[in-house]
């Protein structure tokens, strides 16, 4: 049984940080599960002093990396993912914006017109350029293009149809993804399917010829940026790009013409009924100016770059080190005591296999690969990456950050998962090793994900927990709580919280925060799913939001 603890406001509070919109750099290229810039910066300066060493393992597309620098920090990016790496080498590169913008002139006068061409729509004497091609069940339905600036909206001639199924895969000259996907339901990824599958032949001809005047380009740095504009712009390209439906108003009334509008690609590789085909060059030429725009605006911050390429030259003038490893073999690289903070958002178990999320993107890149080492747990049964291969690896990854922290500096981890086996494991791997939990935070998201809104796996913030390396070792226990044999004593809790609200409701996430901070604090954990059960059964629930039962 529980010890009845007094509650107390203080006790219960835990701070929860809001986040900024993924604006300029960070808005440049997406990527999974990204993390709050101003966040991570106001954690880098609270446990950090200039020049010291910061780490993330699993950096993804680096917006840790990206802070420590910009804050005068030397920073180490780890990730498996060969996309990760690239993205965040891009972040915080610093290029001559009049080379690229010089490069990327010759580039339009090379492919632009042979391009466009390919999108060509004839109307009496006139000749335009298509911008988008709506599609419903392989057919056109469809065509958008411009004459001035106004858009016109037509249904497909013959010709138009005639040229669109033009184009096969066959007759492409120029390198294109060739490969399979990975059979993972989770992400609409299917066995037999190919990557070239999720684009049109007319765009992957226009896609292919495009990136193979990109890698032409002699001047290294140029080439990586204009690839960054390129994989940045591909989904948009792609045959995932989804109809938005609206109804039209007329004089402040509702009528029922439908308004289409362009959606994006979000997540996974589902390829919607109906679906947009957008010009390849409008869609290469957009992505260019808004982070060629985000270059600009990073000249304003005056951080040097010095890419190391081992450890020990991170010890002298330099002060980046990109590493595309997994991160249980990489770590092992860095010697005892001496980093100076970790901070890092893992994989969260089976809620995104970040680079089965990727293969479109590395295909292109041509970039090689390590799925054996990845830690994930994935629903692929293409792949052995179960929950036990998951929890041990990410163990060794645990030990070796306890080994690397300078004793009494800080090891921050962001987590978010619902699954009890995985949230109790790394609970119960934190409290073996040599750590004192500091703080328990929660983060919100500016942008949430699909999966973040919609996965059961998944919280809508994430948990921060702070750790303290120690200096000794320090035997520690950690109570596993029955819920069912305190049930009174949580259902308590519970209407505490909502009383505090001044509608007496909050929802699942809210009250699952409260209940993890108050318990973590006293080395108590208890499983999550006991709590939804009780919720379900001791609350009432209304619009997504729980309150207490009447009577």
């Amino acid at each position: 049984m529980i010890k009845q603890l007094t509650l107390f406001k203080d006790e219960t509070k835990n701070i929860n940080h809001t986040a900024e919109s993924y604006t300029g750099i960070y808005g440049m290229h997406k990527y999974w599960s990204k993390k709050p810039y101003n966040i991570i910066r106001n954690f880098i300066l609270n446990y950090t002093n200039k020049n010291n060493i910061v780490i993330d393992p699993f950096c993804g597309s680096g917006i840790s990396v990206t802070e420590s620098i910009f804050t005068g920090r030397k920073a180490i990016g780890i990730d498996i993912n060969p996309s990760a790496i690239f993205i965040t080498k891009q972040m915080v590169s610093r290029i001559s914006t009049e080379s690229v913008q010089k490069e990327y002139v010759k580039l339009e006068n090379d492919v632009k017109d042979e391009i466009n061409s390919f999108y060509l729509i004839k109307r009496g004497d006139e000749t335009f350029i298509g911008t988008h091609f709506l599609w419903e069940d392989g057919k056109i339905k469809e065509v958008w293009y411009k004459s001035g600036s106004v858009t016109i909206v037509e249904k497909p001639t013959e010709e138009d149809a005639k040229k669109a199924i033009s184009f096969s895969y066959e007759k492409i000259p120029y390198y294109y993804p060739k490969e399979k996907f990975f059979e993972n339901s989770r992400i609409n990824a299917k066995r037999v399917n190919h990557i070239y599958d999720l684009f049109t032949p007319r765009n992957l001809m226009a896609l292919s010829l495009l990136m193979d005047r990109i890698e032409n380009i002699a001047e290294n740095d140029v080439r990586e940026f204009l690839k960054f504009c390129f994989t940045a712009s591909v989904g948009q390209a792609s045959r995932m790009v989804f109809v938005i439906k609206r109804r039209g108003k007329f004089n402040g009334k509702s009528r029922q013409i439908e308004r289409k509008e362009v959606g994006s690609w979000v997540i996974g590789y589902w390829v919607p009924k109906e679906n947009f085909e957008i010009n390849v060059w409008n869609c290469f030429e957009n992505k260019y100016r808004k982070i060629l725009k985000a270059k600009k605006e990073l000249k304003s911050i005056n951080y040097p770059i010095g890419e190391a390429k081992s450890f020990e030259e991170l010890l002298g003038s330099k002060n980046l080190l990109l590493l595309n490893e997994p991160a249980q073999k990489s770590l092992k690289k860095i010697p005892d005591n001496s980093v100076d903070y970790v901070i890092t958002d893992p994989p969260h178990g089976n809620r995104e296999p970040y680079l089965e999320l990727s293969i479109m993107w590395n295909s292109w890149l041509k970039k090689p690969v390590n799925y054996e080492d990845e830690i994930v747990i994935s629903e692929s049964k293409d792949r052995d990456k179960n929950i036990n291969n998951y929890h041990q690896l990410l163990t060794e990854v645990f030990v070796e950050i306890e080994r690397i922290l300078k004793p009494n500096h800080y090891f921050s981890l962001m987590f978010n998962s619902l699954d009890d086996e995985t949230w109790i494991n790394l609970v119960t791997m934190m409290n073996n090793l040599n750590f004192e939990l500091e703080k328990v935070e929660t983060l919100g998201y500016s942008a949430r994900s699909v999966v973040q809104d919609t996965r059961k796996g998944g919280l809508k913030t994430d948990f921060i927990l702070t750790f303290r390396k120690t200096s000794q070792k320090r035997t520690k226990t950690i109570e596993l709580v029955s819920v069912k044999n305190n049930k009174d004593y949580i259902v308590n809790l519970i209407e505490d919280y909502l009383r505090t609200d001044k509608d007496h409701c909050l929802e699942t996430y809210q009250i699952l925060n409260l209940l993890i901070s108050y318990f973590l604090q006293q080395n108590k954990i208890f499983r999550l799913s006991e709590i939804l059960n009780i919720m379900k059964t001791e609350l009432k629930e209304e619009e997504n939001k729980w309150k207490k039962r009447e009577g």
